[in-house]
This record gives structure tokens, C-alpha cells and sequence, in this order.
């Protein structure tokens, strides 16, 4: 028999916690089936297997009910499990050389109706031209091949992995046989994830599919490109300012540059409370707020309050406050001592804190107060996670010779470090940048795509860059028709036609800065 005369010996599907959470509510079953019948217009009735959880178990039984040689797991939650499940199931050896085993498997991570078929038969054909231990694409996004994996490549997995898969094969690849199949164009920019595992994927995906039932992965970008707003469903990132005002002045900060005669200004709590419900009533994806902006947040007389309904929201992923922690920390030290754990992990806290010289210290912030800020450092650590404290240092050449020495005192503290790039504001402020990021190319801004700026008198202005190009009010106009008015601009940006945005696009750095 050839080499080449033999085929998967079955495709396995494992689903991850999100995925399966979001599945849960959400099955979305014509989508299955698009993607079932997709592995098998490849391997017909190839066996497949499909890691669900007990509570969905019976309702894709009843989905799957004409489709055959359809395995169900239900009792595993590791992906190392999964696979450690299916290796022992994989048939003996058709060639039985004892230099190379032939069997592998199709290897999908997610449910994935774009699968692109005619792609899936090449990196196939690849896979057993070149006699791989382990095949993949890094410039596809998810969703569109599958992964091939050998039983010579499972027998390697560890009992227990620190990582997923693939980034355990990323780390040993030197090991294998490898096969990367790169297929243009390269979307890698635009960060497609073409998997059923939330509403914003789920949502491109059947947008696409009614475009066309059968789209190929070329006609994607196409599609794309000509419905920019598809791509554009709702923010992940919202910076909002609660507080104009702060009693520090910083020669990094972009309150230099904006009027501050009527400071401070204070937003209400009943204010943030109709914004924060106009927004909620609206936006079904999750998102992450950021409370900064031109003020401190912890100035708010009601920090706490807000804290609290913020955390409360139904689709808040992450609260970030961005603090110079210098007032009022003994208010949000005892708002967070008096926050339920499942809240106090969704807690982010970023300390602004770019030097551990005092005299340093004096000239970026305009006050000699760093042993403060440090003393409140360490009574902030014993309250939050691990992950949910940081001390962000701005890369400047005012403190270039301290980032070593910077890094290493937090880490023997055990705290994170952020090192934030410096933010002229397209050229506003000094320049004060160590490197200049500016790009050659400029592709779509993802902040115009994924960010919503709002400022203390709820106004949206169209990104951070440019807070006088007010797209709408949320104490008056609904979110949606705010929302709608962005796709203008972010379609300009998608098509390269950055001089129709009424922003620095132009002579702005931020190109590469991704929020969430």
C-alpha cells in the first residue's frame, strides 16, 4: 500500500470552558451542522469526537441525531484529558514501520461553520507528503483548518500541561516533524476567530455564511471590506472619565493640553448611573471599562459605588482604574476588602508609577510623594490577586536607565509590571519616545474599531486622540445611534482613507496599541 493511500482516523473537537459556556445558552444548531457536514465533504462518516458537558450533552444528542459515528465526551475538562481520551481509540498502524506511524487525527479547537474545505484537502496532502509529526497554519485564523496531530505527537503530552497544546508543540517544536502551511493573504492583523465561542465571533461568522453558504477563506476579506460595520459589532473597551481634575501635574499627561479653568467637574452618581444603563441596555458582548482618562478616579467622591455597580455588570469582563494611588486609598482599600471573590477577580488596579527615583519622581509628577505611593503599593498587594495589581512604567527617555533596576525591585515584591509606550497624542506633547513606532503602512486603527471614549459629561468623542469630535451624549442620545456614527470612520480606516477621519490618524503612533 502507499504512502500516501490513507486518511485521518477521525477528527476530534474539543470545546474549551468559554466555549462551552457560551454554546450553553447559545447552540446556534444550523451552525453545527454547516460544520459537521464540512468534515464530512472531506472523510466521509469519518468518526468524530466532540467534548461537551453533561448539562448540553442531551440537547446536541438530539442535533446530531442523523449524523452516525458521532461520539459525545462528557466527563473530561482538560484538553491533555480530551486527547489522553481519544489516542487510546486511534487504530493500529496500516504500514507497521517501525521509523514512523502514520495515524493522526483531525484536530479542531472549537465548533467551525467557515471551515474552508478545499484548504483543509491541501494542508492534508501536505501533511502526508511530508510524512508530519504535527501540521498547522500560523497565519489562518481559527476556525479554518483543522490541526493534524500524530500518535507519535500525543505520546510526547506530559501527564499535565502548564499551557494548551499547541503552545506546549511552540515550545518543543525543534522535536518534531513539522508542517506549516501558510496560505495568503495573512489576516493575522485583523485577529478573526472564526469559532463558535462567543457573541462577537458568532456573530461575523453568521454574517459571512449569509453572504455566502459556501464562502472560501479568499472571499473573506472582501466581504469584509465591503460591509466595514460587520466587523465592527459593539466596543470591548470603554475608557471613561468619572473625574476631571488631579492634584498632580505630569509632563507626560494630556491635561496639559486641555483646558482646566472649570476643574474639577464631578460626574454624578446619578449620571453614571443612567449612562452605565443606557450602555448595559445595549451592549450583550463583554467589554472592559477603564476608569481614567484627564482625572483621577479616586478623587470621585462615590468611587466606591461605582466600583461596585461597575463589577455588577451583566457583561463586565474587567475593571480597570488607573491610579497615581496618592488619595482616598483607604476608601478602595476597604472597597475591595468588602468585595465578593468572583467581583475582586474581575478588579484590575494599574498604579502610574514610572520611576523609584524621588528626585525623578518630582520632575514627571510635579510633587515629591513616591514613598507614599509606595507604602500604599504594598497595602494594595495583600488585598488582590496575583494578576490583578500592576505598576505601569512609561517608557520615556526621562527614565530609560531605570527599567532594569524598575523591573526587578517589583518582581522580588511579586507585583506586575506594565511598560507602556510614551503617547505624544499625534505629536501634541514633547517628544520624550525612546523608539518611534509611527508604521510604514498604516492598516485599520483597532481602536476606532474596538475602543469607546467617553468623558466626564458622558460625551463619546471619536477616539482618545481627538476629544473634540463628539459623536454623541449618553445622557441624551441612545448608545446604538452613537455607536452607528463611528462606522463612518472605522470604514475609512478599514479602506486606507485616513484623511477622511476627523482625527490625527496621519501622525499617530498608536497604531500597534491594543486595549482588549
Amino acid at each position: 500500500m502507499s504512502r500516501t493511500h490513507y486518511a485521518p482516523a477521525l477528527a476530534a473537537v474539543y470545546l474549551d470552558r468559554e466555549t462551552i459556556q457560551y454554546l450553553s445558552t447559545n447552540l446556534h444548531s444550523d451552525l453545527w451542522k454547516i460544520f459537521i457536514q464540512k468534515i464530512r465533504d472531506l472523510f466521509q462518516n469519518i468518526p468524530i469526537h466532540i467534548l461537551v458537558s453533561k448539562e448540553m450533552k442531551p440537547e446536541v444528542t438530539s442535533l446530531l441525531a442523523d449524523y452516525s459515528n458521532i461520539t459525545l465526551h462528557d466527563s473530561l475538562e482538560t484538553e491533555e484529558d480530551f486527547l489522553k481520551t481519544i489516542a487510546p481509540i486511534l487504530p493500529s498502524s496500516q504500514f507497521n514501520d517501525p521509523d514512523w506511524d502514520e495515524v493522526c487525527l483531525l484536530y479542531f479547537k472549537g465548533i467551525s461553520p467557515l471551515a474552508d474545505v478545499s484548504l483543509m484537502t491541501k494542508s492534508w496532502e501536505r501533511h502526508k507528503r511530508f510524512f508530519s509529526q504535527y501540521s498547522y497554519s500560523e497565519n489562518l485564523p481559527e476556525g479554518i483548518i483543522p490541526y493534524i496531530l500524530t500518535r507519535e505527537f500525543l505520546a510526547t503530552l506530559p501527564d499535565r500541561l502548564p499551557t494548551d497544546v499547541h503552545a506546549f508543540f511552540l515550545k518543543n517544536i525543534n522535536h518534531y516533524d513539522v508542517d506549516i502551511f501558510y496560505v495568503p493573504p495573512d489576516l493575522r492583523q485583523y485577529r478573526f476567530d472564526f469559532r463558535l465561542n462567543g457573541v462577537r465571533n458568532a456573530d461575523l461568522v453568521k454574517k459571512l455564511l449569509n453572504i455566502n453558504l459556501q464562502m472560501t477563506y479568499e472571499e473573506i476579506l472582501p466581504a469584509v471590506q465591503k460591509n466595514p460595520p460587520m466587523f465592527r459589532l459593539a466596543p470591548t473597551y470603554i475608557e471613561w472619565e468619572i473625574y476631571k481634575g488631579c492634584e498632580l501635574e505630569c509632563i507626560f499627561c494630556p491635561r496639559q493640553l486641555i483646558d482646566k479653568s472649570d476643574e474639577p467637574i464631578v460626574l454624578s452618581y446619578e449620571k453614571f448611573r443612567k449612562v452605565l444603563e443606557n450602555l448595559n441596555s445595549e451592549i450583550k458582548t463583554p467589554y472592559t471599562v477603564c476608569l481614567g482618562g484627564n482625572g483621577e478616579p479616586l478623587l470621585h467622591p462615590q468611587i466606591s459605588k461605582i466600583i461596585h455597580d461597575l463589577l455588577d455588570s451583566p457583561h463586565l469582563k474587567e475593571l480597570i482604574i488607573e491610579t497615581a494611588l496618592y488619595q482616598n486609598v483607604n476608601e478602595l482599600l476597604t472597597c475591595i476588602e468588602n468585595l465578593q471573590a468572583p467581583l475582586k477577580n474581575k478588579l484590575t488596579i494599574i498604579v502610574n508609577l514610572s520611576t523609584l527615583n524621588s528626585s525623578t519622581y518630582t520632575k514627571l509628577y510635579g510633587k515629591n510623594i513616591l514613598n507614599q505611593v509606595l507604602q500604599e503599593i504594598d497595602r494594595l498587594k495583600p488585598l488582590l490577586p496575583p494578576s490583578s495589581l500592576y505598576v505601569q512604567m512609561i517608557k520615556m527617555l526621562d527614565v530609560g536607565e531605570e527599567v532594569e533596576s524598575f523591573f526587578t525591585y517589583f518582581e522580588k515584591k511579586d507585583i506586575n509590571v506594565i511598560l507602556q509606550k510614551y503617547n505624544r497624542f499625534a505629536g501634541k506633547l514633547p517628544e520624550r519616545r525612546v523608539s518611534d513606532l509611527t508604521p510604514i503602512h498604516r492598516d485599520f486603527c483597532w481602536h476606532l474599531n474596538r475602543d469607546l471614549v467617553i468623558d466626564v459629561s458622558a460625551n463619546v468623542s471619536i477616539c482618545k486622540q481627538n476629544q473634540t469630535e463628539i459623536l454623541g451624549n449618553l445622557l441624551s442620545d441612545a448608545y446604538a445611534s452613537i455607536w452607528e456614527k463611528g462606522h463612518e470612520y472605522f470604514s475609512a480606516s478599514l479602506l486606507g482613507e485616513h484623511g477622511k477621519i476627523p482625527a490625527p490618524c496621519l501622525n499617530c503612533d498608536e497604531w500597534y496599541t491594543f486595549n482588549a
